[in-house]
């Protein structure tokens, strides 16, 4: 159940909530990005990648041992789950190797050719996410054995994807346009529909992650998402109304997932105290992350760094502080600084530092050799028409433009001016940079009448 819930975030809800925030001629393209990164790691799950995760190897990276899942019956269990038959535990992790990528995908939206961006997940599976996954949950992995925190993936999944998404936005660089004109969101609706199936699989992302701890350390990691989650959103939404003056519906689902991601690495070790104290403070701290792009200059679409590495960040530092033993069990040792073991904090940043560092190597690395040999991006003209029908041949269908007929614009006259796209719908780029949307906001209404004809 908890594996179909987490196959879910991706498969819907990842793919509409990223199509939601992307233009209209982009939706399908990014839709398939999410679709197609499921198909392709669940074959790499098969040859090799479940192998070099969960098996016996080196400290680093797994051996050889379950490549094409060489011997995994229902009969056997993994010694990370000894409670389940192993196919269960395999098919429950690659739902984690799908959709760490496939978080990825935000931050280069729009402009990335679909054939090279396969290409790079399938390496980056390979090269990054196995290592990270099994230094971190596997019995010989050197990160599990010096006893670092991380019940669900704030190392393996959003800090290593966080990152990833970072060196992504620059290295396939920004946006045509990016800075000067509107990126209008497709429909925030649907954004809202991704959010929430989100939000209810990613109680089976957390409760499903459990090890040997119990059916009461499962239900406690629900509960904790729940609370965090709900209170991420409401920090996200009073940040967004003390500084922009009213709360937005993109800023309250953007909380929510600020919430699911700083509250995964510490699920099942901390008590609800500690899951609201992580919502809490996941909205402004991801609220403010998710500025940098604007201050720094860098196009993250979508905030797949924005809110992932920080979220993911902080989740891991505030383990250190909030794992107690009244629910990782009396004496089992996994606790944090304020029930007495100071030393897991120095462990926290161990683990985040070298999962971040080691994702921005291998990330720009990757991304650097495929652009060398097949080319990131697709030409500007392309990414004008859209990736819809440049790389697929479809369209999402009908018009969006509120209610307004466009007039045709000539080359000469500039192309889709930024009024034209502006009414579009709502722009992605106001949880970035409020103040400049609503100047330009404000131009465009006072110059409407010369640019659209009203549909009678």
């Amino acid at each position: 159940v908890c594996s179909m819930m987490v196959l879910m975030m991706t498969i819907p809800g990842l793919a509409l909530f990223y199509g939601g925030l992307v233009r209209a001629t982009n939706v399908l393209s990014t839709v398939m990005q999410c679709f197609s990164i499921a198909c392709l790691i669940t074959v790499e799950w098969l040859a090799f990648g479940y192998s070099l995760c969960f098996s016996t190897g080196s400290p680093v990276i797994g051996g050889s041992g379950r490549f094409w899942m060489d011997g995994i019956s229902m009969r056997k269990a993994h010694p990370i789950r000894p409670a389940i038959p192993e196919p269960v535990f395999a098919v429950y992790m690659l739902m984690f190797a799908i959709i760490t990528p496939a978080l990825i995908s935000g931050s280069f939206a729009d402009r990335m050719k679909f054939g090279p961006m396969l290409l790079f997940m399938a390496l980056w599976h390979i090269f990054c996410f196995c290592p990270i996954c099994h230094s971190m949950w596997m019995t010989d992995g050197f990160l599990y054995k010096e006893g670092i925190l991380d019940f669900a993936g704030g190392n393996v999944v959003h800090v290593a994807a966080g990152m990833a998404g970072l060196v992504s936005a620059f290295v396939v660089g920004k946006r045509t346009g990016f800075g000067d004109q509107a990126f209008p969101a497709y429909n925030i609706l649907i954004s809202v529909m991704g959010a929430s199936l989100l939000w209810v699989g990613w109680l089976g992302f957390n409760g499903g992650s459990v090890e040997d701890h119990g059916t009461a350390v499962a239900t406690m990691a629900v509960l904790n998402t729940q609370i965090s989650t709900a209170t991420a959103s409401l920090s996200w939404m009073f940040t967004e109304w003390y500084i922009r003056k009213r709360p937005s519906v993109l800023g309250i689902i953007s909380g929510a997932i600020a919430g699911m991601v700083t509250i995964t690495p510490g699920a099942g070790y901390v008590d609800q105290t500690g899951a609201f104290v992580f919502g809490l403070l996941a909205g402004p701290v991801c609220y403010f992350a998710a500025q940098l792009k604007t201050y720094f200059n860098f196009d993250d679409a979508l905030d797949a760094f924005g809110i992932h590495a920080p979220g993911g960040v902080l989740g891991g530092i505030l383990t250190g502080f909030f794992a107690t033993e009244n629910i990782t069990g009396e004496g089992s040792g996994i606790k944090g600084a304020f029930y007495g073991n100071g030393k897991q904090i120095g462990l926290q940043l161990y683990g985040i530092v070298l999962s971040s560092v080691w994702s921005l190597i291998v990330t720009y690395t990757l991304l650097k050799v495929v652009d060398l040999t097949i080319g990131l991006r697709v030409p500007v003209e392309d990414e004008l028409a859209g990736l819809d029908v440049v790389c697929h041949g479809d369209t999402i269908g009908g018009s969006h433009h509120s209610g307004y007929a466009i007039r045709s614009r000539t080359p000469s006259e500039g192309g889709v001016s930024m009024e034209d796209a502006a009414q579009d719908g709502p722009d992605v780029s106001r949880r970035s940079n409020p103040e400049t949307w609503n100047t330009r906001k404000a131009s465009q209404d006072a110059n409407r009448s010369d640019e659209f004809d009203p549909v009678a």
